[in-house]
């Protein structure tokens, strides 16, 4: 799945309240930091793929030991008002690296980039190439395979942050459960609702855009990790996972949301279904499940002639449970990617979800006006974390 992927890069962002004597100047933090130091070049010897470089002509690295970018960066700011939602989305580009991690012989394949608020607080920022690494962890070999080059998106993309409550997520599952009635054996997840919600309101906003209504193709990010009928270790380095699809077609009739949960429910489950079952076909069988829907994908983004839709979710990604020293978390976010995307993850403690999207500028105008969304979503342009128990420094 590796070489199935743009040479994009992921930013994650992790926010550290610390407690007691914690200002940037105290020998408690500079020691805080020294263990970051440490830990980081100990955990390189684990996964030393990370510290190597990408060499294109052959879809491989080059484990030559060459490093990681590692920086520092004093913040004039609090971490208090970061997590009360002062800031804009773009502005969290600033914690993460200014280098793209573009795949290279030169460039590193990960940058970590440590932010000392003048509070205390820390922000970590990672960026990594997507070829190399997913959410889970880092690298791996694969065959070779040339894909058909993705096309640029060329008109402005923008992102908003929406976050769901217990409250509002309990509403959006019993209109789901209504619509389907009492008799329907299928029952939906939410993160499974949530992508349906989110799905029928781009195509929507990229009917009154153009004025008609489009093709649209849906693209879900699938973790296949203990989902293959060969099970693949949970902790297997690289990019284990596919994509599931689903299609709405512009001369289809109007579609309630039950329709849509059933298409992205089906998307899901029937690739996992696919994965599931015994590999009779040798070989042809990383190239019917994995590449051919990859090549298939990037020809229809290419042609322009479908809206292309792509989720990830990362709920049950156990970010929070990720503890340098000094205690979890006291949120993780994304930073504003220059692509369209989906991508929803858990809030902290685990009862809400939050849905980062970036799409164009244009069509985010009609999407967050939508009915259905404005009823549901909170607005999160600004960083809003409803009812979230964070702690501030």
């Amino acid at each position: 799945m590796d070489i199935c992927l743009s040479p994009r890069t992921v930013p994650f962002i992790f926010y550290y309240s610390t407690h007691g004597n914690c200002h940037p100047d105290t020998v408690e933090h500079v020691g805080r930091l020294k263990r970051l130091e440490k830990s980081l070049s100990e955990i390189l010897t684990l996964y030393y793929p990370l510290a190597g470089r990408y060499v294109e002509e052959k879809l491989t690295i080059d484990c030559n030991d060459e490093g990681v970018e590692y920086a520092k960066a004093l913040v004039n700011g609090k971490l208090s008002q970061i997590l009360q939602g002062q800031f804009e989305i773009k502005e969290l580009n600033r914690f993460v690296p200014d280098n793209q991690v573009e795949e290279s012989a030169t460039n590193p394949l990960v940058a970590v980039q440590i932010n000392i608020l003048n509070c205390g607080g820390i922000a970590i920022g990672l960026r990594n190439s997507h070829r190399i690494i997913d959410a889970f962890t880092s690298s791996l070999d694969t065959p070779v395979v040339k894909l058909p080059p993705l096309s640029k998106t060329t008109s402005e993309v923008v992102a908003k942050r929406f976050v769901l409550d217990t409250n509002t997520i309990s509403k959006l599952k019993a209109e789901v459960t209504s619509s389907f009635g009492r008799g329907h054996i299928h029952k939906a997840s939410t993160t499974e609702i949530v992508i349906a919600l989110i799905w029928r309101a781009q195509i929507n906003a990229a009917r009154a855009r153009y004025g008609f209504l489009r093709t649209s193709l849906l693209s879900v990010a699938i973790n296949l990790r203990g989902k293959t009928f060969e099970k693949v270790p949970e902790n297997c380095c690289g990019n284990i996972f596919t994509w599931g699809t689903a299609r709405f077609g512009a001369d289809e009739t109007k579609m309630g949301l039950n329709g849509f949960v059933d298409q992205v429910r089906d998307a899901i489950r029937n690739t996992i279904a696919e994965f599931g079952k015994q590999n009779e076909d040798g070989d042809g069988f990383f190239s019917k499940l994995i590449v051919k829907p990859c090549i298939e994908r990037a020809e229809e983004v290419r042609k322009g002639e479908v809206d292309v839709h792509t989720f990830s979710s990362l709920r049950n990604v156990p970010f929070y449970e990720v503890d340098f020293g000094w205690g979890k978390p006291a949120w993780v976010s994304v930073a504003h990617r220059p692509y369209k995307t989906v991508m929803l993850i858990d809030t902290k403690g685990g009862d809400g979800i939050e849905v980062w999207v970036t799409m164009d500028k244009e069509e985010m105008a009609y999407f967050q006006n939508d009915p259905n969304i404005t009823m549901l979503l909170k607005d999160g342009d600004r960083g809003v974390l409803g009812n979230s128990n964070l702690d501030s420094a």
